[in-house]
């Protein structure tokens, strides 16, 4: 696991990037995260949180991160020609990399991201070829109307460094 902190500046201009997420996607008319039933407040918190785990892995792996809203599933960030796809949650008992099958494309990568904000923990990485189109790690969280989507484990997941060193491939 490695932790990134984020200054100052960089909290604040992720925050307003998470908003502009957020709300142009209201003024768009467009569903916002599979059948997510939070309130603004949660959407809006989430939405920041996701644009500091961006801007937390582009820091680390040293490549340039652009500010985006509304690219849909498109990949948050390019690393060495790799489609990275960025997921962040809050520390909760048991987190784990969610990867949603309906949106998803073989053979990305996604990286989960802890927000301790200013303090971020990158945990790991898979690629989406390891789980999409199995029952692997398939689940609903016991949430009715809910999307299944693969949640794996934190302890299974493939040390960042081995993407930044291109050990892994």
């Amino acid at each position: 696991m490695i932790e990134i902190k984020l200054d100052l500046y960089e909290l604040f201009i992720t925050s307003q990037n998470g908003l502009m997420r957020v709300f142009e996607s209201m003024r768009l008319g467009q569903n916002w995260g599979h059948g997510f039933k939070g309130s603004l407040n949660e959407k809006i918190a989430k939405s920041i949180s996701g644009s500091q785990a961006e801007l937390v892995v582009a820091k680390y792996l040293g490549i340039e991160h652009t500010y985006h809203v509304n690219h849909g599933n498109n990949a948050d960030l390019i690393f060495h020609d790799t489609h990275l796809q960025i997921r962040s949650q809050l520390p909760k008992k048991n987190n784990s990399l969610i990867i949603r099958p309906l949106g998803s494309k073989v053979g990305e990568i996604y990286i989960l991201v802890i927000d301790k904000a200013p303090i971020f923990e990158i945990h790991g990485f898979v690629n989406s070829t390891y789980v999409l189109g199995t029952d692997k790690y398939l689940t609903d969280f016991n949430i009715p109307n809910r999307p299944k989507c693969h949640a794996i484990p934190i302890n299974l997941l493939t040390p960042i460094d081995l993407l930044k060193n291109g050990a892994w491939n």
